[in-house]
């Protein structure tokens, strides 16, 4: 019978050798056993597995890790943890933005239009991977990415998730990204002499459903002026508890305001007429015009994103939102006085009508929904042979999203193949870089979104989960010898082991992952999401960012 050989700069001889190689970025672990003081391994090389002409060779290994343990007869054993190429992908970092969505959300940038093969490439490049394989991935999708010097291999990572493919390292250390699921079959060889291939129903959801960012609507807020309390509490105008008696503002003058008590006329000429506050009774462009998406309550949409949906394209051709606009009918100074247009409504239509906009300073408050102007914006009516002071007909036009009446949770566009009586336990497929936006267009007056856009993106990932979680083929097999069989988007597992009587196995998992590793794939990305949440969040803290 062929011996069973591993290799490995300065191990000399061992009495047991385990390596499983698995999917994923973490590295895999080659566990020797074996005498002290034969074992004296260099801090990196390549290990060797040869079996009757085969050889399994896996390139720049490093060692982890020497201990030493008691055996049962009182004599002692190293156990020596030798780590597979994928130790080189903890370090690193990858920038950059792209797939930046502009316009009606559907449109990308220019210059930052990237498919996902070339994507992985700059992160397989970032990693210093000079052989590598991104040809099976699906290039239709562009999916957003923003990665501030993010370690490659967890942006790589993320990137394959996403096109429901898996990072997946080969004998000999070339890379390839494969799709889940999807590979070749288990060899039946006279070799094989022990394991299974079973139809192995996998746990499976009782339905999916995908669940895109939350929504982004551009709306024209009609504003109202308000004032503001001495403790600080907002409120309409005419409830301020210092305004003037018995008239009230349409008379008094709006920048003196000389009959405000003198206690709170600092606090008057600092807001009155300055701060107006977006109203409520009102639906969002491209809902159902029904009583539950009826908006009762400015919190609702609180708080205010700081653009709108609509961009502008640049002079370097990239594509910029506009920031928030105020336009409506206000009183433009000396040279327009009087302007009694309170019959009239603005025109929305800015590209048409631009004299409506507002150009003088202003600010938004996106947590309380409110415009502070820099100086009074108000109207004039005429009553009689005088002029008195009114609200100007103002609207803010800027993004903002939904949230539940409720809850309170911000509302995202959902979509399930399934019937909604399976939904109660269907498994999310979150994805935070697409996001359904709507706004109208007072040119074309109809509603503008990108839901075809979304939907078409909800559909590849639906389509993609539910042909990773399809049983397919499952099953282990164990074949005498070494064997090269290298894994792919099917064939999860390999492991090589030399047993304690020196004879060589291969062990195959095909669309299962059994007891040889301590984690599975999922569970080893969960704990690499972790790392670099924790690894994120450590960022902020040094930068002094909130949440």
């Amino acid at each position: 019978m062929p011996e069973a050989v591993f290799e490995y700069p300065g191990i000399g001889d061992f009495s047991e050798v385990r390596y499983t190689l698995s999917h994923g970025i973490s590295p895999g672990r080659i566990t020797i056993r074996g005498a002290p003081d034969a074992i004296r391994p260099i801090a990196e090389g390549t290990a060797f597995f040869r079996y009757a002409g085969s050889v399994i060779q896996m390139p720049d290994c490093r060692f982890d890790r020497l201990t030493i343990e008691a055996s049962g007869d009182g004599r002692s054993i190293a156990r020596v943890e030798i780590l597979d190429q994928r130790w080189r992908w903890r370090f690193g970092h990858i920038s950059g933005e792209y797939n930046i969505r502009v316009d009606d959300g559907e449109a990308i940038a220019h210059g930052t239009e990237k498919t996902p093969q070339a994507l992985a490439q700059l992160c397989l490049e970032a990693m210093g991977q000079r052989r590598f394989d991104v040809s099976k991935m699906p290039n239709q999708l562009r999916p957003y990415v923003l990665w501030d010097y993010k370690i490659p291999a967890l942006a790589l990572a993320d990137l394959a998730d996403a096109c429901g493919c898996r990072v997946v390292l080969k004998i000999g250390g070339s890379v390839a990204i494969e799709p889940a699921g999807q590979g070749e079959t288990l060899p039946i060889t006279l070799a094989a002499i022990a394991g299974e291939a079973i139809y192995d129903w996998p746990e499976t959801p009782a339905a999916l459903k995908f669940v895109a960012a939350p929504n982004v609507y551009q709306m024209d807020f009609d504003l109202a002026p308000v004032a503001v309390e001495p403790n600080g509490d907002i409120v309409a105008l005419d409830d301020v508890h210092y305004q003037p008696k018995p008239e009230g503002w349409k008379n008094e003058p709006v920048l003196e305001l000389p009959n405000v008590e003198a206690a709170h006329r600092e606090l008057a000429q600092s807001c009155v007429w300055k701060y107006y506050q977006i109203q409520p009774k009102f639906t969002l462009p491209g809902d159902p015009q029904q009583r539950e998406n009826r908006i009762e309550q400015i919190a609702e949409v609180l708080p205010l994103l700081p653009h709108q949906v609509e961009a502008d394209k640049l002079p370097d051709k990239t594509m910029r939102r506009r920031p928030p606009w105020v336009y409506g009918l206000f009183e433009k100074g000396a040279a327009t006085f009087p302007q009694t247009r309170e019959n009239e409504e603005p025109d929305p239509n800015l590209n048409d009508v631009p004299q409506d906009l507002y150009t003088r300073g202003f600010t938004v408050d996106h947590q309380r929904g409110l415009v502070i102007f820099t100086e009074p914006v108000f109207l004039h009516r005429q009553v009689d042979d005088n002029y008195e002071v009114h609200p100007a007909k103002l609207k803010l036009r800027i993004a903002c999203q939904r949230r539940d009446k409720q809850t309170r949770g911000v509302v995202r566009w959902e979509v399930s193949p399934q019937k909604p009586a399976r939904q109660t336990a269907a498994l999310t497929i979150l994805r935070d870089d697409i996001a359904r936006e709507v706004y109208f267009n007072h040119k074309l007056k109809k509603v503008v979104s990108n839901e075809p856009d979304v939907k078409r993106q909800a559909e590849y990932y639906l389509q993609a989960t539910a042909k990773e979680l399809q049983a397919s083929q499952p099953g282990t097999l164990t074949y005498d010898g070494f064997w090269p069989i290298q894994p792919d988007g099917a064939i999860r597992q390999v492991s090589w082991i030399i047993n304690s009587s020196g004879k060589g196995s291969t062990i195959v998992s095909r669309n299962r992952e059994d007891d040889l590793v301590e984690m599975s794939y999922r569970e080893r990305r969960l704990l690499e999401r972790v790392v670099e949440m924790s690894r994120t969040e450590r960022r902020r803290e040094q930068r002094g960012e909130r949440r």
